[in-house]
C-alpha cells in the first residue's frame, strides 16, 4: 500500500483483487456481495447486508414474536444488530456471534456476550439465518424457561426471514 490506497491492475474479464489484509480488516469473507456505485471517476465498494437491508420485514417479524411470545428478539447480520426488542439495533456484535451463522450452528447457552455493552442472561436460544448456503446472521432469542417451543421458533424464524431474503 502507498499514500494513495492498494494499486491493482484489472485482469481481462474486468476483475481486481482486493487485498487480504483489506479483506480481513473489513471483515469480508469469501462469497460475501458487494455493492458496487461510481460517483463522478470514483468506484466505490461497500459491504452489502441482506439482512441489514430488509429492516422493515426484520423490525415487523421482530415486534410481533417479542410481543406474541413474551421473548427478548435480537436478529443480526454479521457485524451489527440489526432488530433488537430492547433498543440495542445498530451495535456492533463480538465474532463469537457470527460464528454461529458462518459454522451454521445451533445454540442454548446460559449467557450470550453480544459485545462490551450488551450481555444476555437467562436461556439464550441462537439459530443461524442461512441464505443461498451462506451464513448471513442469526436469531437469538431470550426466555425466561426453557422450552423446545421456543427453540423451534427460533429456527422457525430463522427460516422465515431466510425465506423471504431468498425471494426479494
Amino acid at each position: 500500500m502507498n499514500e494513495n490506497g492498494y494499486i491493482r491492475k484489472i485482469d481481462e474479464l474486468g476483475r481486481i483483487v482486493i487485498p487480504k489484509e483489506l479483506r480481513r480488516r473489513l471483515k469480508i469473507q469469501d462469497g460475501e456481495n458487494l455493492i458496487i456505485n461510481h460517483t463522478d471517476n470514483k468506484i466505490n465498494l461497500s459491504k452489502y447486508s441482506y439482512i441489514g437491508n430488509n429492516k422493515d420485514f426484520i423490525a415487523k417479524t421482530g415486534d410481533k414474536l417479542s410481543f406474541l411470545m413474551n421473548v427478548e428478539v435480537l436478529i443480526t447480520d454479521l457485524e451489527n444488530i440489526i432488530y433488537s426488542s430492547k433498543n440495542y439495533s445498530n451495535k456492533k456484535i463480538e465474532d463469537q456471534i457470527s460464528n454461529y451463522s458462518k459454522n451454521r450452528e445451533s445454540a442454548l447457552v446460559d449467557n450470550l456476550i453480544i459485545n462490551d455493552d450488551i450481555k444476555l442472561v437467562d436461556n439464550v436460544y441462537i439459530e443461524p439465518i442461512i441464505s443461498n448456503s451462506i451464513g448471513i446472521g442469526v436469531v437469538i432469542l431470550v426466555s425466561e424457561k426453557k422450552s423446545d417451543n421456543v427453540s423451534k421458533l427460533c429456527k422457525l424464524i430463522s427460516e422465515i426471514i431466510s425465506y423471504h431474503i431468498n425471494i426479494t
